[in-house]
């Protein structure tokens, strides 16, 4: 079923389901906005066998729990939720882009929205009213719907019983996922190179990673498969690792996209091994495809305004969600590539049993995302733009991307030594992998025989990292990223998310510089 097809069908499913409840925090899961088709599909299997001793020893906050039995007949005298009389906001106006594709210089075709601090009577809207005071831990109700429906139309878990919930970010998901799988001392799995945020926060839980290798298609499932099988607990002191992170489409840091084939080749060896996986998507609608020299504007109409397409043109590999037949798989999508990272809104998708252990570590910690950023999520996305603007804004996204890793390539083929710099044409994502040919530095060649070590080459980093920095320029020491302590090759990571077209030619000529001051090359 084709993505037009699915959301003309959400609006007919919207029309003939019951009514939003409305108010402030009701409690609300996706069940009560999935197809019927979606809610005849088999349940997965219990993964509560995975959960931490603390996971295991939280349960709903006793407040919020007796406020699912609040309804508008009774007068709640119980929790301290403030009275929206005391809030000094009045009002809220948003101007946003009614056209998904829209750009600066198009900015006259928006649409203004104003948001009272108490909606119409009777309305099932968000205002500000409800929007500012304490909200159910998994989110209004309204993002809820639009999630559930944009992920069943998109990814279609193969079972009944997922959920999804809003998050403050897929960091903050992350961590708490962590908290909710490990005991200080276990190992979890990921690729040798990975995210630095998942990096840092499991080292303070007692984390330890174990990196897998790599190549051209991802993350190994051969030696995945091989490290499982030949886990030795007795001399790795820990037991046999069960949780997984990988980030799937274009990875950070470097820029690879797993392959259909690679995607359900580690799905089944989580089968054999029986293995969580946390699938880290930030990227996903970032998908190249194997396309470059990106068109240097989007398509407009006569009158110069930028065309907006009612279904997406570009084919997007199928997620781990939509390959778990077993519920072992928890998905993070995050706004912060998508909108904006400020807004601190995203959401997970996961069997209903991991998230419910979830949703009662929200309680006592996040408790829900901003307010505000719901406000302002539900405004664009549901009442502005809809399932079908939301896509087109998303492949106007992978088309921008798709122009800015052409021109980022270009810059390095032209300024880049190489001798020394090599790189994969990343196939998605924001981020250039940069390797190093370090070991043809002065120094180690100088050197007397013997074989040059890691601080030797973190050394050599740092050095080119400075100097880099005096000309004008800042690249990502990629030991930033490293699993394994002893990595024995060097990277560095840029990204072409950031800086302007011109700003980006003129980094890497100043990076390139640095590279050859480095490593004493002649003009």
């Amino acid at each position: 079923m084709s993505w037009k097809h699915s959301f003309a069908q959400i609006q007919l499913q919207r029309d003939e389901s019951r009514p939003l409840t409305g108010g402030i925090a009701p409690v609300v899961d996706s069940d009560m906005f999935k197809s019927p088709q979606c809610l005849q599909k088999p349940k997965s299997k219990s993964m509560e066998h995975f959960l931490s001793v603390e996971s295991r020893a939280r349960g709903a906050a006793t407040l919020k729990a007796g406020g699912a039995e609040l309804t508008e007949d009774i007068i709640s005298l119980s929790t301290g939720r403030p009275s929206s009389e005391y809030f000094p906001f009045l009002n809220l106006s948003l101007e946003l882009p009614k056209v998904p594709r829209v750009s600066e210089s198009h900015l006259h075709q928006s649409t203004t929205h104003a948001i009272e601090k108490h909606g119409l009577p009777g309305s099932k809207s968000l205002d500000l009213a409800i929007s500012l005071n304490y909200g159910y831990s998994a989110g209004s109700e309204q993002l809820i719907r639009f999630v559930t429906e944009h992920v069943e139309a998109i990814h279609n878990p193969p079972y009944s019983n997922w959920h999804c919930s809003l998050t403050v970010g897929s960091t903050a998901a992350l961590d708490a996922a962590f908290r909710m799988f490990c005991q200080r001392g276990d190992f979890i799995l990921m690729e040798k190179f990975s995210y630095s945020g998942a990096i840092e926060a499991a080292r303070p839980l007692g984390i330890q990673m174990a990196g897998i290798d790599m190549d051209d298609d991802g993350l190994s499932p051969t030696h995945l498969d091989n490290l499982l099988s030949e886990w030795d607990t007795a001399q790795r002191g820990a037991r046999k690792p069960f949780l997984l992170y990988t980030i799937p489409t274009g990875h950070n840091p470097c820029g690879i996209t797993q392959s259909l084939q690679r995607r359900r080749e580690i799905y089944a060896v989580a089968e054999k091994h029986d293995l969580f996986i946390i699938e880290d998507d930030p990227y996903y609608f970032m998908q190249f495809n194997g396309q470059q020299n990106a068109p240097l504007h989007a398509t407009e109409d006569s009158e110069g305004l930028p065309i907006a397409i009612t279904e997406p043109t570009w084919d997007l590999l199928p997620s781990y969600l939509s390959l778990d037949v077993s519920g072992r798989v928890l998905r993070l999508d995050s706004t912060s590539k998508m909108l904006a990272p400020g807004l601190r809104c995203s959401w997970m998708t996961g069997n209903s049993e991991i998230i419910s252990r979830l949703l009662y570590y929200h309680d006592v910690s996040t408790v829900s995302p901003s307010g505000l950023s719901q406000l302002v999520m539900h405004t664009l996305l549901n009442e502005v733009w809809g399932h079908e603007g939301f896509m087109t804004w998303l492949e106007y996204l992978c088309d921008e991307y798709l122009q800015r890793r052409d021109i980022l390539v270009r810059a390095c083929a032209t300024h880049l030594p190489s001798r020394i710099c090599s790189w994969h044409v990343p196939d998605g994502g924001m981020f250039l992998w940069i390797k190093v040919a370090w070991q043809q530095h002065p120094s180690i060649a100088d050197a007397a025989a013997g074989s040059p070590g890691h601080d030797e080459m973190l050394a050599i980093e740092d050095s080119i990292y400075q100097n880099a920095m005096k000309r004008g320029v800042m690249c990502c020491k990629g030991s930033a990223f490293c699993v394994n302590d002893q990595e024995k090759d060097m990277f560095f990571r840029a990204t072409f998310a950031t800086a302007s077209f011109q700003q980006m030619e003129e980094a890497i000529a100043r990076f390139g510089g640095a590279i050859s001051a480095e490593f004493q090359l002649m003009d």
